[in-house]
């Protein structure tokens, strides 16, 4: 096995986190819920061996194949969080159709016993400790 701080350790950390993110881009575009959750958790992993591996390296170890590997990385993963933002907001759109926001908030259970509940006023709890 290499060392932490040698640079095979770090050429064979920033595969790994390479392959991952292929496998992290397959999960995005199949919109598999779990394998996303189960990509996101390897990602998460091989990328901290690969900070692990670069802590321990000189600055002149890293050459320019790697730096603009790791520029590649970076450009996917920032491509990947934009996806991620436009579909979280697809969701929650899909959702509101699915279950529109009352147009006016009523009280849970004060209709349906045919209570009238005034909506100024809060809840005994909370009006007598201010």
């Amino acid at each position: 096995m290499t060392a932490p701080s040698s640079p095979a350790f770090l050429e064979h950390a920033l595969h790994a986190v390479e392959l991952q993110l292929q496998e992290l881009s397959a999960a995005l575009l199949a919109a598999d819920p779990l394998a996303l959750q189960t990509c996101s958790e390897r990602m998460r992993q091989v990328s901290v061996d690969f900070i692990a591996a670069l802590e321990g390296l000189q600055v002149a170890t890293v050459t320019q194949g790697l730096e603009q590997r790791i520029q590649q990385i970076h450009s996917t993963l920032s491509v990947q969080r934009d996806s991620l933002a436009r579909l979280a907001a697809l969701a929650e759109r899909q959702a509101a159709v699915l279950l529109p926001p009352p147009v006016h908030p009523t009280p849970t259970y004060g209709v349906a016993l045919g209570v009238q509940a005034s909506t100024a006023s809060a809840a005994r709890i909370y009006s007598a400790a201010g």
